[in-house]
């Protein structure tokens, strides 16, 4: 793997990790959501629709985190050559 190609998927992978992580963490809290039962938005139940797009957004985090990883140990790898 080229040090272009690495610095790549480094930075592309610790950058999806961290959208798909802020995306989880808003659709958790719901700050947009009010309902007549509860004060406070995160009290409120989740909407299945919502529901699915955090679920997409913890598994795409967690290929990223992988993804990024594995860009790590293999740049370890390829130094100790």
């Amino acid at each position: 793997m080229g040090p272009k190609v690495h610095g790549w998927l480094v930075g592309g992978s610790a950058l999806v990790a961290l959208a798909g992580a802020i995306v989880a963490v808003v659709y958790f809290f719901q700050p947009w959501r009010s309902c007549e039962y509860e004060d406070t938005s995160a009290g409120c139940a989740m909407l299945p629709l919502d529901a699915t797009v955090m679920g997409a957004a913890m598994v795409v985090t967690l290929v990223a985190v992988g993804v990024l990883v594995f860009a790590l140990l293999a740049k370890g790898r390829s130094a100790a050559r």
